[in-house]
């Protein structure tokens, strides 16, 4: 595949960026993602509504609000540098406009509830990952899914852990992560003896000294640790042949899912907080509600007042 006219801008403008290296990172994917769809769709002009399409693109393969805001963050970031050095650079008068502007940042909904799975679907789900196991894919994806079931962690907490993450304080196993926005693992998670065994079961087949904890396993894996998209994908394909499609659970899903359970089962709205480490329990209160509401059937109880159905 040839390369694209914005590849070559793309490296400079990413090399005259003063960022982290996560930062780096970040912006990296969604321009390397951005300009795959214009090769893919053999798209070479500058058109807001081609920018549209990318966007719709990756909203049907199961990206989040959230993450459509980053994606629209970086490309407004990115078009507003070619705008303002496109005399420096020497490139065409086209770059002098900006193609962005018209696009908008989504309004989140902060007190909008996600599918969650409930317990049967969970467990569901998990039994259909462990009895379907065979290859070192398959042993990976069980882990994954019991691991961010059980604990709540985050899919990117997932793709940054390290094997050395995992250490044992006392007789408990836990594993240290590297949560959002962090840059080192300064908190851990315990694991579950199944999750453990789960764990160990997938790196027993592992032959590799890759340091991440979770790998991919094609020979077209050009990174040492999983992609977003990855994740993304891997997730979705379960769930179908999980037979749970329709439940439109996403892989970050299953955290609100781990939160729902733990005060389902009784938990404390302060020991969600503590499995979700959030720094303010106002942003566990949702769960709190959610459960609530769960609980609550007036529906059922304005019909049995109706019927007379004692």
């Amino acid at each position: 595949m040839n390369e694209h006219p914005l590849e070559p801008l793309i490296h400079h403008y990413l090399a005259e960026k003063d960022i982290t290296q996560g930062t780096y990172d970040l912006f990296k994917i969604i321009l390397d993602q951005y300009v795959t769809f214009l090769k893919e769709h053999s798209i070479d002009s500058l058109n807001t509504s081609d920018v549209i399409a990318f966007l719709e693109m990756k909203k049907d393969e199961g990206c989040s609000t959230r993450w459509t805001n980053h994606q629209i963050g970086v490309l407004k970031n990115f078009y507003r540098y070619l705008r303002l050095n496109q005399q420096r650079l020497g490139l065409p008068e086209v770059y002098a406009f900006d193609i962005m502007h018209p696009i908008k940042r989504e309004i989140l909904d902060h007190n909008e509830f996600k599918p969650i799975l409930s317990t049967e679907q969970a467990k569901q789900l998990l039994s259909f990952c462990k009895e379907r196991r065979h290859t070192r894919s398959q042993f990976r994806d069980y882990a994954i899914v019991y691991l961010m079931l059980t604990t709540g962690v985050r899919s990117v907490e997932v793709r940054r852990a390290k094997r050395k993450d995992l250490k044992r304080v006392k007789r408990q196993l836990v594993l240290y992560i590297q949560g959002k926005g962090k840059t080192a693992a300064d908190a851990y998670v315990k694991i579950p003896e199944g999750l453990e065994q789960a764990i160990n079961d997938y790196l027993s087949l592992r032959k590799d000294n890759n340091p991440f904890l979770f790998i991919g396993h094609s020979r077209h894996q050009t990174t040492p640790y999983l992609s977003r998209s990855f994740v993304i994908k891997m997730f979705k394909q379960l769930m179908k042949d999980a037979g749970l499609e329709e439940t439109q659970v996403t892989a970050h899903g299953l955290r609100h899912t781990a939160a729902t359970m733990n005060l389902l089962r009784g938990g404390s709205l302060e020991s969600t907080r503590q499995l979700l480490r959030h720094t303010n329990v106002s942003t566990t209160m949702i769960y709190a509600h959610h459960v609530g509401q769960m609980k609550d059937e007036p529906e059922n109880e304005i019909e049995r007042l109706i019927l007379n159905d004692k």
